[in-house]
């Protein structure tokens, strides 16, 4: 093999590799069918449907953030005018659920502002709370971004720079837009955070406008009420989408992606109305829909459209990858009478994210007397509260000591927010980050075999559009 040709020596220790086999008949109708599977219109269809129902989508529906005009155009009035005066001591506060647009909102009223010729120049600056380290750590983030501003500042010396910023600035600097999303995470005991920026704007000199975003509808009049009386709030409250402006977005969607046929209408509909049903919240509704898409191109020898069949599993799927709805499968029974009797007073209410634990305690004290505890069983070796359930849950004796100490119990695994309210001595107890409406009614109805108790689980979900 001397006279071999370098490239047709066989490595070292390797044996040399023959030619390929003919390709059989076997193979031939496999690399056939995944061609027809591949050319399948259907199955170029279910593709599109997938890249148009990518997460953030809304915002390419339309050319502009879907049936959201009223909110969109109060945004971009107050924020327009605000700047264009040189700064104001007015308050925007956008309030809304989750997945309703707020945001999205605010950033895309900024982008035309900054695209307007005749707009006097301005600098935003935005502060997403929630992942801060601290509340404190605010100013430090705040004076990274201002105009002018190079590099970072300790957490102990921004508050102070920041003061001197806004108390020496021009007639001629560009007006500083603050943007708080998620506001709630800068709330502290005394507030002291949230009155230091808003005292700003108190400053001559200031040439500052402030938005905030938050997820509580009734804020400033529960927590702020220094902060409510010294500053107009100017309020943009986003509800909650519906039924039908679920289907509109979803059917606008898939209509831009060409792939309208690619998603049964039925189905559709059906998790429109489980969505709206719930929070409302347009990305789970993108989510649902998008891995029922995949789900069906999974199946090669399913024909047709995505229907209930894969938006059932996409459901499952879905509830099962949520830490929080698979947390309250190991609660023990009165935690997960607890969340039901939440829930139920949260239905009360539509526009709440919040309600008295006094009113859940009621509640609480009518699901106990409709469907009794079992008696308790002692954990195992090794167990401990099991997730805030099982037998230490009959430690408190009477319902004014039970609640509250199942509130703490929930609150210490992130099912459950409570703060007391600044005028008054009552507390209000709310969702915890990690877990919406949506899991909550679906992992309690798995969970629960008291037939009567999971009738009114599910006939929560029932509200009208």
């Amino acid at each position: 093999t001397a006279s071999e040709p370098p490239a047709k020596r066989a490595a070292p220790g390797r044996p040399r590799k023959e030619p390929s086999a003919p390709v059989g008949k076997p193979a031939a109708a496999a690399t056939a069918a995944a061609a027809t599977v591949a050319g399948d219109p259907t199955v170029v269809r279910l593709k599109w449907a997938a890249g148009a129902l990518r997460p953030g989508a809304t915002l390419q529906c339309e050319g502009r953030l879907p049936c959201r005009d009223q909110e969109h155009g109060e945004i971009l009035g107050h924020l327009q005018t605000a700047i264009g005066q040189g700064g104001s001591m007015q308050v925007l506060y956008i309030s809304g659920m989750p997945g309703t647009g707020k945001t999205a909102s605010v950033m895309q009223a900024i982008k035309q502002l900054q695209n307007k010729k005749s707009m006097q120049k301005f600098a935003p600056v935005h502060i997403n709370a929630m992942r801060l380290g601290t509340p404190q750590a605010a100013f430090g983030e705040m004076y990274r971004q201002l105009p002018g501003k190079k590099g970072s500042c300790a957490v102990h010396a921004a508050y102070g720079e920041l003061t001197k910023y806004f108390n020496e600035r021009r007639a001629s600097d560009p007006v500083v837009l603050l943007v708080i999303d998620e506001i709630d995470h800068l709330i502290t005991r005394n507030q002291a955070v949230l009155y230091k920026i808003f005292d700003w704007l108190s400053l001559p000199s200031a040439r500052m406008v402030v938005a905030s975003i938050s997820n509580t509808m009734d804020l400033p009049e529960r927590l702020l009420p220094r902060v409510a009386s010294r500053f107009p709030i100017v309020r943009v409250d986003y509800a909650p989408y519906r039924r039908d402006q679920i289907v509109h977005i979803l059917e606008q969607l898939l209509k831009a992606g060409t792939a309208l046929e690619a998603f049964d209408p039925v189905a559709l509909k059906l998790c429109a109305a489980r969505v709206a049903a719930g929070s409302g919240d347009i990305r789970k509704a993108l989510q649902l829909c998008r891995r029922a898409v995949e789900v069906r191109l999974s199946l090669s020898e399913a024909t047709g459209p995505a229907g209930l069949p894969h938006l059932e599993v996409a459901e499952r799927e879905l509830l099962r990858e949520s830490p929080a709805a698979c947390a309250i499968g190991g609660l023990g029974f009165k935690a997960r009478r607890l969340l039901t009797s939440l829930l139920l007073e949260l239905r009360k209410q539509p526009d709440a994210d919040s309600v008295l634990v006094r009113s859940v305690a009621s509640r609480y004290g009518k699901l106990l007397t409709l469907s009794p505890a079992p008696r308790p069983v002692p954990p195992k070796d090794g167990e401990g509260w099991a997730a805030a359930g099982g037998a230490s849950e009959d430690v408190c004796d009477g319902l004014d000591e039970e609640v509250p100490y199942l509130v703490r119990r929930l609150e210490a695994i992130s099912l459950l927010v409570s703060f007391e309210h600044a005028v008054g001595f009552d507390v209000s107890v709310a969702l915890g980050a990690g877990l919406d409406a949506e899991d909550l009614v679906g992992a309690l109805a798995d969970s629960e075999d008291d037939p009567v108790i999971s009738k009114l689980i599910r006939e929560s979900m029932q509200r009208c559009d």
